[in-house]
């Protein structure tokens, strides 16, 4: 295990990129393994439709990401290429592994939510949609798509330079008063 120096105390965040479908099994290691550090696997919620019946579960929000904090020591997490199946810390392109701007963000916000993204709420305005809270309003101007019947949106997410496309769920309210 890499011991910590010149600690600053301060939080920072990062990402990891590891085996899609094993985020869990990888999570539950580094838990295990490395407990100065915390890690989440975003997850959303979605509605899934079985035999008519619409039931509410958990999938995971990006496929092969893992994101985490830790104390800043200055150096690169390596320790976390050690648990079985993962990659490499993501990088933006100067090099650095900790997230900045709209990445810190997202990765705070996914913190405080325990890493889980509800269902944002919306509204129409004539054929168009209007996002009032959720994670979808931080994303507003870039969603690409929207499934009216499924009630979900495609949202255009750049994580450290990579572009990734995700669905999140919303959920349908009447148009707020006051509101044009």
């Amino acid at each position: 295990m890499e011991t910590m120096s010149e600690s600053t105390g301060e939080r920072v965040y990062g990402c990891l990129f590891c085996r899609s479908g094993r985020e869990d099994h990888i999570l539950a290691d580094i838990q295990r393994f490395h407990p100065q550090t915390e890690a989440i696997v975003p997850k959303r919620k979605r509605i899934r439709r079985m035999g008519g019946v619409g039931f509410e579960e958990e999938a995971v929000l990006f496929p092969g990401y893992i994101f985490f904090r830790v104390e800043d020591d200055g150096a690169k997490p390596r320790y976390l290429l050690r648990v079985k199946d993962s990659y490499r810390v993501l990088e933006n392109a100067d090099g650095d592994w900790r997230l900045h701007g709209p990445d810190l963000a997202m990765a705070k916000m996914l913190f405080e939510e325990g890493g889980v993204v509800g269902f944002s709420k919306a509204y129409y305005v004539g054929d168009r949609i209007r996002i009032q809270e959720g994670m979808l309003k931080a994303y507003e101007g870039a969603i690409e798509r929207v499934n009216k019947r499924a009630r979900t949106a495609q949202v255009r997410i750049d994580l450290q330079g990579k572009i990734m496309r995700v669905w999140l769920g919303f959920e349908l309210i009447d148009e707020p008063e006051g509101i044009e």
